[in-house]
């Protein structure tokens, strides 16, 4: 009797055990279980805005959850990326970043309490969006050397860009200070009022991107001169020379727009989503839909991401400090 006293309660003990081991079904949810949102930094209708509805769509498909936009503006960006790198590692909170929040808002605004480095996991680069270098077609520019001869005969000449602190302000300085231009930069409330001042001729020359400016340019209201970014010529305008063609072939001043998460995501769920990220673009009509945006597609893997961060980090710090940009 003893006996089978003792096997009864070593079988309830080990029962016990087990229910106490945790499980998969139990303790952990299989990635993902429930909606995913992408934080946009910036207002709906706008560039980051349109790429992430059009990746929700095929990414809800590709991880059998829906994925909502949420739109969280202001300060410039800081306010959204902020909600994103506070938020849990879980995976169900991204957000879309670009070169603005990532690479030039850390440089350029004091007392932020997140870092683009340490604080994010770094998921891919959705693509590039180069800028375009355009000036009024009445002056005497159809080439870049002619546009450096011109700039040095007519020092102080303005250029105009959507803001201070953008990757088209940086261009501009970029390429003011290695051809001793002494380039004077509008910024201006928005990049649509720059480019209508140069189609104007209230101002020489215009620094946007390549999508904003293809109606005036179109419209033979504004001449392209180069397109600035590093990966060559763009589709929608085939016949204009990229910057690094000659005249400067180390350029790296670019905008990008990426996918982000709060840092300290498992790896298994940084695969899961960069494969279905990957999956969503190359297996719907997003791809195509970038690039009609003019959206260079790059989707490169969460390592690679993050070494171009690192490695571009530098370079935008010392461009912020050349144009003497600061916002408190």
């Amino acid at each position: 009797m003893a006996q089978l006293f003792r096997r009864t309660a070593a079988a309830i003990l080990s029962l016990g055990s087990l229910l106490l081991l945790p499980g998969p079904a139990v303790a952990q949810d299989v990635y993902p279980s429930r909606p995913v949102r992408i934080i946009v930094s910036f207002a709906p209708g706008g560039g980051a805005d349109i790429m992430a509805r059009l990746l929700a769509v095929p990414l809800a498909r590709e991880l059998g959850q829906p994925v909502v936009v949420e739109n969280r503006a202001g300060g410039g960006g800081v306010i959204g990326t902020e909600a994103c790198a506070r938020a849990p590692a879980d995976g169900y909170t991204l957000c879309l970043g670009s070169t603005t929040t990532h690479s030039i808002v850390p440089h350029l605004q004091q007392g932020l309490t997140w870092d683009p480095i340490r604080d994010f996991t770094h998921i891919t680069n959705l693509g590039f969006q180069p800028n375009v270098l355009a000036v009024n077609p009445n002056l005497p520019i159809r080439t870049m050397p002619e546009l450096i001869d011109w700039a040095r005969r007519n020092r102080g000449a303005a250029y105009g860009t959507s803001g201070v602190g953008t990757s088209n302000h940086l261009a501009g300085e970029y390429l003011s200070r290695q051809f001793d231009l002494q380039l004077n930069h509008v910024a201006y409330r928005g990049g649509n009022l720059a480019q209508q001042d140069a189609a104007a001729g209230q101002i020489p020359m215009v620094i946007d991107q390549i999508t904003a400016m293809l109606p005036l340019i179109q419209s033979g209201r504004l001449r392209p001169i180069v397109v600035a970014g590093s990966r060559g010529r763009s589709a929608l305008l085939p016949d204009v020379p990229n910057i690094t063609e000659g005249t400067l072939p180390d350029f790296r001043v670019e905008s990008y727009q990426a996918l982000f998460a709060p840092a300290g995501l498992p790896p298994a769920v940084v695969n899961r989503i960069y494969t279905a990220v990957v999956n969503a673009v190359n297996n719907s009509d997003v791809r195509q839909r970038f690039v009609e945006m003019g959206t260079e597609p790059v989707l490169n893997t969460p390592a690679e991401f993050s070494a171009y961060l690192r490695e571009t980090s530098p370079m935008y710090q010392r461009l912020v400090e050349i144009s003497g940009a600061r916002v408190n």
